[in-house]
């Protein structure tokens, strides 16, 4: 999500959105994360020279990315969406603090309870065994791109930069996910749970375990038999509720967690166990699945 303190800040985003064309580009990225500028020149029917200054705009304003990849021969430029969601918030914001953010690797956990099928790999080698708990305890764990497991949880302390005279507005967290299951199984629904400070703030239906076509991310030695990419998803905790991709998933607000400068905030990814669908869950990293990223970490702190 992309979000700014002063509304002048919004200007070259609503500058490279006035386009109907790079509206259509954008799109083509959202909807096919990965596109090289070849295949997007090819599906406006356009060349490349004419495509190009409409590509740096969408760059330059931070709505998407580019990425050199190895291609047949030598390398081809990639397109990735930077952001799928933008909040404009014309209300005032004379005091608010800049925004805090930060990635937290995949690996970084701060406490785990895990069922099989399990694991963990890095951008090299899996790591140890598969199906193995107790390796999730392993110091190389903190290298990982890529975790999955049944039941259980992986649980992460989220930085508080906030000061004594501060207060949490706002929580943003984005993450690539997908169920878990034996092999791969697009239609695999799983009840994925979200909590802070053990308080429940909501759960999502993953539809499957995709494999239908191999991870943009992924590493030349990771197998086609095995998880490939998730779905790009967004929490968001705030003064009025909790929200996934900008849908209410509880009215938990940032008020309820009682939160403040002392706080250490320990965000929990769940699978409960016994229910119908139990079917686990895979985080990608760095490395992994389609986006190039950990976990994304925003937080919005308003003045008391």
């Amino acid at each position: 999500m992309q979000n700014h303190t002063t509304l002048e800040n919004y200007l070259p985003v609503f500058q490279a959105l006035s386009s109907d064309f790079r509206l259509k580009i954008l799109k083509l990225i959202i909807a096919d994360s990965g596109l090289t500028l070849k295949q997007i020149a090819n599906e406006l029917n356009v060349s490349l020279s004419t495509l190009s200054p409409h590509i740096n705009k969408l760059v330059s304003c931070g709505l998407i990315r580019i990425e050199e990849e190895p291609a047949t021969h030598g390398t081809q430029k990639c397109c990735y969406p930077k952001q799928t969601q933008i909040l404009v918030d014309f209300g005032d914001t004379s005091n608010r603090l800049p925004l805090y953010q930060a990635e937290i690797p995949i690996g970084q956990y701060s406490d785990f309870d895990v069922t099989p099928t399990c694991g963990l790999a890095t951008a090299n080698s899996f790591l140890g065994s598969l199906d193995e708990p107790r390796l999730f305890a392993h110091p190389d764990s903190t290298k990982a791109g890529i975790l999955w497991f049944t039941t259980g949880y992986v649980e992460y302390i989220l930085p508080n930069s906030s000061y004594w005279n501060t207060k949490i507005e706002k929580i943003t967290l984005s993450f690539e996910i997908s169920s878990e299951a034996p092999g791969v199984n697009n239609d695999w629904p799983s009840r994925i749970c979200f909590s802070l400070n053990g308080t429940h703030l909501g759960h999502w239906i993953s539809p499957g375990d995709f494999g239908d076509r191999r991870g943009r991310q992924n590493p030349l030695w990771w197998y086609g038999f095995l998880n490939q990419y998730g779905l790009m998803k967004t929490l968001t905790i705030t003064t009025s509720g909790c929200y996934l991709d900008g849908e209410p998933i509880s009215s938990v607000t940032v008020d309820d967690l009682a939160l403040d400068s002392q706080s250490v905030m320990k965000f929990r990814f769940e699978v409960p166990a016994n229910t119908p669908e139990s079917h686990g869950l895979t985080l990608y990293g760095r490395g992994f699945g389609d986006y190039n990223q950990h976990i994304n970490l925003m937080i919005q702190y308003r003045q008391n």
